[in-house]
């Protein structure tokens, strides 16, 4: 069985919290691999939302690029650019 990352980083912190080291080097070293785990989450969190929001652009690419060629309006085109700029705007944001 595997165990959820969010479980491996709390009982980091508590063997960080309750091992008996008598320099503390272990706790402080167990302490930091929790602190790294948790950043790496959160960085992979963003960069699979980045992705998500890359495949979404390329699908408003390609409803431009096949609009362009069957002469839709440059109001259209500009709508579907916003919408693009939007979902990189919201994600700096979150």
């Amino acid at each position: 069985m595997r165990s959820k990352t969010e479980t491996i980083i709390s009982a980091l912190r508590v063997l960080a919290n309750d091992i008996q080291s008598g320099d503390g080097v272990a706790n402080a070293a167990i302490a930091e691999a929790a602190d790294r785990m948790e950043e790496l989450c959160s960085e992979l969190l963003f960069y699979r939302k980045l992705n998500k929001n890359f495949v979404e652009a390329g699908r408003i690419c390609a409803q431009i690029y096949i609009a362009r060629n069957i002469s839709l309006s440059e109001k259209d085109v500009v709508s579907a650019l916003v919408e693009i700029d939007k979902l990189y705007r919201d994600e700096n944001h979150n």
